[in-house]
């Protein structure tokens, strides 16, 4: 009897879709791309209705929980706090003190410097608005097991170099 070579067909029962990787007739990078779509519009309409609740963008609520929470921080000091660049920051808390949820004041002994307190009007926003997106997101991040997160940080690095991009361009998630 002669011996089955590598190319010989499949055994009868085998399943030649899952022998390409695919499961539930879906391949791993279809699979990624699905859950990346989701996660995307799961994050979108959550930013719709923080906005909508709150008259507020998830950027801006979210800056405005961190100023609320410790009174006193630095433009610098709430980058460094929300993981995002200074400039971007800057333009959202701009839109706060303006729309008078944050007031602006400068560090006693040092004029050059800022501090951003939020004001009786933006404590009133937080005390009616829903958790903004990006908490949401950041303590869904926070539960998964080390594992898993140590295994999404490195897939999605590994995506952003093949796009040609890095995590360095931090803006904030959802508008200014």
């Amino acid at each position: 009897m002669a011996e089955r070579s590598e190319k010989s067909p499949r055994p009868r029962g085998t399943d030649a879709a899952a022998a390409r990787g695919k499961r539930n007739g879906i391949t791993p990078p279809e699979n990624a791309f699905r859950c990346i779509r989701a996660l995307i519009a799961v994050l979108q309409t959550s930013a719709r209705a923080v906005e909508s609740r709150s008259g507020l963008t998830n950027a801006q609520l979210f800056l405005l929980r961190q100023i609320a929470a410790t009174d006193g921080l630095t433009i610098n000091d709430l980058a460094d706090r929300t993981s995002a660049a200074q400039s971007s920051v800057s333009v959202v808390v701009a839109r706060l003190v303006k729309s008078g949820r944050v007031r602006r004041g400068r560090v006693p002994g040092d004029g050059r410097r800022v501090k951003l307190t939020a004001t009786a009007r933006g404590r009133t926003t937080l005390r009616r608005a829903p958790a903004p997106t990006t908490e949401r997101l950041l303590d869904a991040l926070g539960r998964l097991k080390p594992g898993d997160i140590r295994s999404i940080s490195r897939g999605l690095e590994a995506l952003l170099a093949m796009l040609d991009e890095t995590t360095e361009a931090r803006p904030l998630l959802f508008g200014g």
